[in-house]
């Protein structure tokens, strides 16, 4: 039997700088750029343009940045892959400011080398999921892995029914693939009561 391909989030695209200020902004519950320009004192006239789109001296986003609260390190990144040429591009990524993380780096490099074909791929998919996901969400999602995995299978089982039980009023498609993973659970502690008898 051909196994399906489920659709799987695509990664999003890296904010430029703009975006980066204009989500300050409205964090920040500015109402405008010209409120907000006013309030951090800074130039409007030049501020209006980094807001659409113009990049200003690294000095001047450093300023922005500690004035909105934004990671400094993050909008220098966005701003140098902006001007990066295309072929650059790819090479600024969030992996440059792991600084203080390589023991967690190895240790995910470590566990990618020793994955199977299948695993690496349900793994990109929990990538591009926790990549698409705010902070909470995959909080919450970790926080319900965890709790699973101390489970008695027993129990699991019930909540597996529960979870389906909630979510049928909904029925979202992602139901569908949840209760495809539940029978292949069931079907693969089923062959190992089998063999754990004969």
């Amino acid at each position: 039997m051909a196994s399906k391909t489920s659709k799987v989030p695509a990664l999003p695209a890296p904010k430029s700088v703009a975006t980066m200020i204009r989500e300050a902004i409205e964090r920040n519950g500015y109402k405008d750029v010209k409120e907000c320009a006013r309030t951090i004192k800074v130039p409007y006239d030049l501020f209006n343009k980094v807001v659409g789109g113009h990049l200003p001296k690294d000095g001047q986003l450093l300023d922005y940045a500690k004035k909105l609260n934004i990671d400094s390190r993050e909008l220098i990144l966005a701003a140098y892959r902006e001007k990066a040429p295309d072929e650059l591009k790819p090479y600024f990524n969030s992996v440059a400011l792991l600084d203080g993380h390589t023991a967690s780096v190895r240790e995910i490099l470590d566990a990618l080398d020793a994955m199977t074909s299948d695993q690496l791929n349900e793994m990109l998919r929990v990538t591009r999921l926790v990549r698409a996901s705010s902070r909470e969400i995959c909080r919450k999602a970790l926080a319900l892995l965890e709790l699973y995995q101390k489970l008695d299978p027993q129990i699991g089982e019930h909540l597996d029914s529960l979870i389906v039980l909630a979510l049928r009023a909904e029925a979202p498609p992602e139901l569908r693939g949840f209760r495809e993973a539940i029978e292949a659970h069931k079907v693969s502690r089923a062959g190992r009561r089998t063999q754990a008898r004969g």
